[in-house]
């Protein structure tokens, strides 16, 4: 009886462990699932077929955990006999599931990493295209500030220009003004000197 819970222990263990296993990596998909089901509506179908395959996985591990509790009860009703044979054959039927299990996770891992690499070299595409863009309009406003400088400047000579002219023709006007009135002066001293003649 003591050899008999002995083993029985050590079944209920190994199969406890077995669990602990299956429900980190249940765990670590079910994180990966609800960042990739976040972003599903702004992903392309690669990112969708990578959602896919981690749900795929989780539901295969779902279908294992729920596999090894149903073992874990087949075998407490087990001889102490039998359960060391079941206990080999359980070990070898663990280790090909692991490696699968490995494989599929480093599969779904490594879809991922691309994913992150895609993205990343996106975002960087993104930011040169934007720097370019910032830079042209940069270009843009300089030159747009070079032609207003040039307009103003042009406007600036017409102004003195103009100013210059109309103050030429004011001091031409005035000019042929005091000529007239030293004119109209003239003719009325020697108006006035002849009256004093013929007196």
């Amino acid at each position: 009886r003591f050899l008999k819970h002995q083993c029985n222990a050590q079944l209920k263990r190994r199969a406890q462990e077995i669990q602990e296993e299956l429900e980190m990596d249940k765990g670590i998909l079910s994180r990966l699932l609800e960042r990739e089901e976040e972003e599903q509506q702004r992903q392309s179908a690669r990112r969708e077929r990578a959602v896919a395959d981690a749900a795929w996985m989780k539901q295969v591990l779902e279908e294992q955990l729920q596999l090894e509790k149903e073992r874990e009860e087949e075998l407490q009703t087990l001889f102490r006999e039998e359960a060391r044979k079941v206990w080999e054959k359980r070990e070898e039927e663990w280790e090909r599931e692991k490696r699968a299990r490995d494989r599929l996770m480093n599969e779904v891992l490594a879809g991922r990493e691309r994913q992150i690499q895609e993205k990343m070299e996106l975002n960087r595409r993104a930011q040169e295209d934007s720097i370019k863009h910032r830079e042209q309009l940069i270009k843009e406003l300089e030159e747009a500030k070079e032609l207003t400088r040039r307009e103003k400047e042009q406007e600036e000579e017409l102004k003195v220009a103009r100013r210059q002219e109309l103050e030429a023709q004011l001091t031409e006007r005035l000019s042929q003004q005091r000529e007239e009135q030293q004119q109209r002066q003239r003719e009325e001293e020697e108006e006035e000197s002849s009256a004093w003649q013929r007196c």
